[in-house]
This record gives C-alpha cells, structure tokens and sequence, in this order.
C-alpha cells in the first residue's frame, strides 16, 4: 500500500465525519470529530493542524490527528488519533504524529506538546512512548465513553525548556509524584529541578453550610465574561478548556468557572475566582452542585507552588494524578510546573486497563494516596470489648 501524509481539506469533511464514527460510534466527546459545523470550523483555523494519511490506491483517508496550538500560552496537544480498522499495522500514527511534533516543536510555536492516550488498549501509548514523549500521569475514570475510562498524559518538550526550570517548593503529598517523574527525567538524561517539600499548612476546611450555588449553563456568555474578568494569562491558563459554565453562590461572594462535558461525565474547573485556600469552606457545597450536573470526575490544574491551595484541595479529596513540568512561562520569564490534582466520583477501578511500563510507579503511588485518604483514616472496633 502506498500513502501520503497530508493536511486536510473541507472536502474531507464527509469521509472525516465517517471515520470518527466508524471508531468511536456516536459516544467521541470531541465535538470537531462529530459535529459538521464545528469540524469546518476547526479545519479553517490557525489554532489546529489537521493532518491525514491517504491511500493512494484507494483515493481514501486511512487515518487522522488534529494538533492542536495554544500560541498565546505556548502549549500544544495532539488530539483525535484514528486509524481505520483495514490499516492498522501500517505504522500509520507514528508516521503522521512523530515528524509532525518535531516540525512543530522546531518551529518555536509550543514550548511544548502533550496528549491524553486511552488504556483499553497500549498500542497507543506505545506510540508515543517512541516518539519520545514524556510520561506525566493518568486521570482516573476520566471520560465516559461506553465506559468510565482512565486516560494517561504524556509530552514532549522543546530543546532548553526543561534546562530553565527552577527550583521547586510545593507540598509533601507531592513528593511521590515528583520522585516518579524525576526517575523518568534521569533515565531519558533530561535535566531534573530541585524540589523542597513543605509540610501541609496547619488549618482544617469548616465547611460553610450556609453557601449554595446557582449555576450558569451559557458557554458563549460565560467564556465571554471570563475573559472580561481575567486578563492575566497566569489566571485564564488552562489549555484548550474554555470555562462553558459558571457556578456562583447566592450571596455573591463566590464564582467558579468551570469546563464541563455532560457527555463524558467531565469537569475540569479552570479558575476559582480567588485562591482555593481562601475559600475553603464552600469545596463541599460546590462540589455537590457539580455532581448534580451528572459529573463523575473533577480536576483542578494548579501551579505546584501553591501549597496552601493544594493542601485544601487534598483536605476535600482530591489527588496529585499528573505533574507537567515547565507547563507555562510566567510574565517573569519563569517556567512554571502544574499538578492535576483529581478526584472520581465513580468507585476507582483499573481492572481491563492496558498501560506502558512507565505508568505503573504513577498508578502506583496514586492509589498508595488514595488508600491513605479513604482506608488508613478507619477507626476498626473490636465487637466483643
């Protein structure tokens, strides 16, 4: 078979709207793979790269993968990776995704590019794991698809931006997940930052039973005002998640911007209005509104040196899943590192899964926290005393 790796066109729109759902079905919560107006949209835009593997026999699309470019932020993903069935052995998304990140990240669009990869199967991430790409993390029951699935996070850096990284100070319950990462950092003989590890701040969270929330379901409206509200890049940074809904509590005093997909059970909360240690007390009670929305998983990305943040976050059972270093450049000039701090409402279950070698000490020391979290804190009484 002869192919050709090529950007795609809006005459690729049918074929491209066939091969998503010959995949994935009507359940790919990707609007651009599954939605005509969106995916035109997409392809016209200087924010995606659309690229496609052509069978030049057959005159048909074999495969596809979007990158996608945050310029402003320097941060780019490879997303929507599909080949079909009928040509798979073909070394057909290691063909389009390898030279095409290298292009990219040579170009000094990105400082950086990564992509979240399912676990039903480690082909995939085997991919990525050969074009040199990081390992960062997983995200626990992330996405809904036909089932609760966990997804693992990889990138790929460009030349010199781990090299500016500065020491890090953050809190202890990172430790393991920065000692998972370093591991990864020494073998691919990448530079490796110092990390101090501060104790957790002295406050428990009193939750305010008082605060409720109304929430706001008007993407335009909201993504709008977000942007009127925010102007700094640190504050509005959550790449390629556009806050879609707004959760305000009915005294006023609190805004929560929030991505959420309903599809997939999905929520990520993009800015909290102020710091998340200030607010302490309303974590409960929000977090209760979000779950009425159908939401199954909830992640909060936040700079690893907000340790009194992280700390709250951790005290209303979230978890460090992933740890992107270098993540974004501060006015300062200073590359900073984020953590994905998680948590799963659905009962935390890897059984089925299928990861890289280089996943496990991450699984593994998520679930050394998790059990800290919800089974070393049981008080077990003897019946008979």
């Amino acid at each position: 078979m002869e192919f050709v790796i090529t950007t795609a066109t809006l005459d690729d729109v049918d074929e491209l709207l066939k091969l998503y759902f010959e995949i994935y079905g009507p359940d790919y919560p990707v609007r651009y793979g599954t939605d005509r107006a969106t995916m035109i949209e997409t392809l016209q835009s200087e924010s995606y790269i659309w690229v496609v593997a052509r069978d030049l026999e057959r005159s048909k699309i074999a495969g596809s993968v979007v990158f996608e470019l945050d310029r402003a932020d320097k941060v780019g993903k490879v997303s929507a990776a599909v080949v079909r069935s009928l040509y798979r052995g073909q070394k057909l998304a290691t063909r389009m995704i390898g030279p095409k990140v290298e292009e990219i990240l040579k170009s000094g669009l990105v400082d950086s590019m990564y992509t979240t990869v399912r676990t039903v199967s480690v082909a995939p991430q085997l991919i990525f794991t050969h074009a040199d790409f990081l390992p960062l993390g997983i995200f626990p029951n992330a996405h809904k698809l036909t089932e609760f699935e966990t997804f693992t996070l990889f990138a790929k850096f460009k030349p010199g931006v781990l090299e500016k990284r500065p020491a890090v100070r953050t809190h202890g319950k990172l430790a393991p997940i920065y000692a998972v990462l370093n591991n990864e950092l020494v073998e691919r003989n990448l530079p490796v930052a110092s990390v101090t590890f501060d104790p957790p701040p002295p406050f428990e969270i009193e939750t305010k039973t008082d605060v409720q929330f109304e929430c706001v379901n008007a993407p335009k409206f909201v993504e709008q005002l977000f942007n009127k509200t925010f102007e700094n890049k640190y504050d509005r940074f959550y790449p390629f998640h556009a806050p879609n809904t707004l959760f305000v509590s009915t005294n006023g005093e609190h805004s929560i911007w929030c991505h959420l997909s309903k599809k997939d059970s999905y929520c990520a909360i993009v800015n909290f209005g102020r710091p998340i240690y200030e607010q302490r007390g309303i974590l409960k009670p929000l977090l209760r509104r979000i779950r009425e929305q159908g939401i199954s998983y909830i992640e909060v990305l936040i700079g690893a040196q907000h340790i009194k943040s992280i700390e709250v976050l951790i005290q209303s059972q979230f978890l460090p899943s992933a740890i992107y270093p270098a993540m974004l450049t501060d006015e300062t000039g200073i590359p900073r590192d984020f953590v994905v701090m998680s948590r799963t409402i659905e009962p935390l279950n890897f059984r089925g899964m299928r990861v890289a070698s280089s996943f496990k000490p991450y699984m593994d020391q998520y679930v050394e926290l998790w059990k800290q979290m919800h089974l070393d804190t049981l008080e077990v009484f003897n019946d008979y005393e």
